[in-house]
């Protein structure tokens, strides 16, 4: 009868112990939706699963231990408020809990005052000696995986900032198997939306970051992670909404706020803005190399190169290899200086620094595109091709790729390119001209005229446009209807208009005398068409009268001094009157 007791004694025991080591699942309290941010990275929504077991934690109440695990600063102060014992005498495990919930607010939440007192806590604790780890930048994995927090916890480290590369899937790992156990934790989405920031993985981590913010109130930590990634993707008005969020006293001068305004204004063209915010981070931080040199890029977009130079100099002291560094000196000695040779130099510095960054491989497309001359081995195209392969859609680099195509002659190509940005709503009259002169180049001669009467039909007053439609009209009508035209036009067209009109009028004209009598008439009109120049030197080196060739040609050097491929021609023909 005794043996029997017991033994019924030990089953109730065992499944009591059960029931508190192996807790129902937590389920946050929906909140309202008052998230301004874009929807944009709307994602799935991880479904609920069975919470892990809390072997360590079992005795404490489960609605203590599911805010510490939702880690969001609000759970963690109510988690706190409900444990608090009057009399100040707490168990272990409660202590432990408590100082979990300190080393989080301090570690992720650091602009959120923490509202309870300390307490002692065991020097030997894994769950502590995790977190340790991390303000260290070690991954700590010996806490096992006995409970949510000591899977999370160790990824705190992706905080730190001296985590390595090392521990970025040792973090995303462990946020997605917390998130598993507990999909509404706010801690364990915040954490992995860092991770793929960090990993450049922004896709991912605007998804978790959104989720983060959209489930928990107000966190400025979230709010910061969250508009830089919505900056990434260039979504303005959802970081600028955030950014309205913030308080408009306390968080005025708050440098993170500042310096995240200062890029919203600056991607929005407002300069005058950015720049007052960038004086107001550098009046706080006046060595913060960043902001010397986002205010550099301020002065470079509204032509101040004096006071940029001295900014570049200054950066340059500290760091003359950062890429952002090299992209603007090589800017300012293209666009001020004018020294190509020296912006080529400082570009291949930057492709050999960084071969994959775009804006050094758009700036070297561009040089090339300039200069009809590769740029570190490659020309405008091939540059733009490693572009184009992950940013297919990329419009300034498909129209240097364009470009760099023309130039080499490569039409089929060029077709192919010039064809999709000529579908754009708003193509532009260089991506109209530029498809007009492949589609005739390649014998589309129809097509070329019906895109163009169409262009001039859709942009009456742009006199590119019109240019385009002439030289289509020019290849496929009949010589006397497009005479009659291209006169009719003459005398009500500006000077640069004339000057294109008696320089297309010349390809008509059936004697030499004529041809010539309309080319000087197009310089008349404007001395620096490099079309007409070009053309003369074509006439007279025909004629084997070089030094008036050369005459011709020298002005187009001193026009396009850039133009390797008529600096080429010229040395040839120098080399010829020798």
């Amino acid at each position: 009868m005794k043996s029997g007791f017991c033994f019924k004694k030990l089953v109730i025991l065992v499944t009591a112990v059960s029931y508190f080591v192996v807790p129902p699942a937590f389920s946050a309290k929906k909140k309202k939706d008052k998230s301004p941010a874009s929807t944009a990275y709307s994602g799935a929504e991880s479904v609920k699963l069975p919470s892990a077991k809390r072997t360590y934690f079992y005795k404490i109440d489960n609605e203590v231990v599911s805010g510490v695990e939702n880690g969001s600063p609000q759970a963690l102060k109510k988690a706190v408020q409900t444990l608090h014992h009057a009399n100040g005498e707490y168990a272990e495990n409660e202590r432990v809990l408590i100082e979990i919930a300190t080393q989080i607010m301090q570690l992720a939440w650091p602009s959120q005052k923490i509202t309870w007192d300390p307490v002692e806590v065991p020097a030997d604790n894994l769950y502590l000696g995790a977190i340790d780890s991390a303000r260290k930048g070690i991954f700590d994995s010996s806490t096992g995986k006995s409970d949510f927090l000591s899977i999370l916890l160790p990824a705190l480290v992706i905080l730190s900032p001296s985590v390595t590369q090392d521990s970025y899937d040792l973090c995303e790992q462990a946020c997605k198997e917390a998130l598993s156990y507990n999909s509404s934790s706010v801690l364990a989405s915040y954490l992995l939306g860092i991770t793929y920031s960090k990993k450049s993985d922004y896709q991912n981590a605007g998804q978790y970051l959104k989720k983060a913010w959209e489930t928990s109130d107000f966190s400025k930590e979230i709010a910061i992670a969250y508009a830089r990634v919505l900056l990434h993707f260039e979504d303005y008005a959802g970081a600028e909404k955030i950014l309205a969020s913030f308080d408009q006293g306390s968080d005025a001068n708050d440098i993170d706020v500042l310096r995240l305004n200062a890029y919203v204004s600056f991607a929005k063209k407002d300069l005058a803005m950015a720049e007052q915010y960038v004086a107001r981070v550098l009046q706080q931080t006046p060595n913060n190399l960043e902001f010397v040199l986002f205010r550099a890029k301020i002065l470079i977009e509204k032509k101040d190169f004096i006071h940029a130079v001295s900014l570049l100099d200054m950066y340059a002291k500290q760091n003359d290899t950062s890429i952002d560094y090299l992209v603007l000196r090589a800017k300012v000695q293209l666009d001020w200086s004018k020294n190509t040779s020296t912006a080529t130099q400082t570009v291949e510095r930057a492709l050999q620094l960084y071969p994959d960054n775009t804006e050094a491989l758009m700036l070297a497309a561009r040089i090339s595109s300039e200069t009809d001359a590769p740029v570190a081995g490659k020309y405008a195209d091939e540059l733009c091709a490693k572009i184009l392969a992950s940013e297919p859609d990329n419009t300034y680099a498909m129209r240097y790729a364009l470009s760099g195509l023309i130039q080499r002659e490569n039409w089929q190509a060029a077709y192919e390119i010039a064809s999709k940005l000529a579908s754009l709503p708003n193509p532009g009259a260089d991506i109209i001209k530029n498809y007009v002169e492949v589609c005739i180049k390649l014998r589309r001669k129809s097509e070329a005229f019906d895109f163009a009467k169409k262009m001039q039909l859709q942009y009456p007053n742009d006199e590119e446009v019109l240019q385009a439609y002439v030289l289509a009209y020019c290849e496929n009508g009949n010589r006397d209807i497009v005479l009659k035209y291209i006169n009719s036009l003459l005398d009500s067209s500006s000077s640069k208009m004339k000057s294109y009109l008696y320089y297309r009028r010349s390809f008509l004209q059936l004697t030499e005398d004529a041809v010539l009598a309309d080319l000087r008439s197009s310089l008349i009109s404007n001395p620096r068409n490099s079309d007409a120049l070009f053309r003369l030197y074509e006439v007279y080196y025909g004629k084997n009268d070089y030094r008036k060739a050369q005459y011709y040609l020298r002005q187009v050097v001193a026009i396009k001094p850039n133009d390797s491929s008529i600096r080429r021609l010229n040395e040839a023909l120098t080399q010829l009157i020798k």
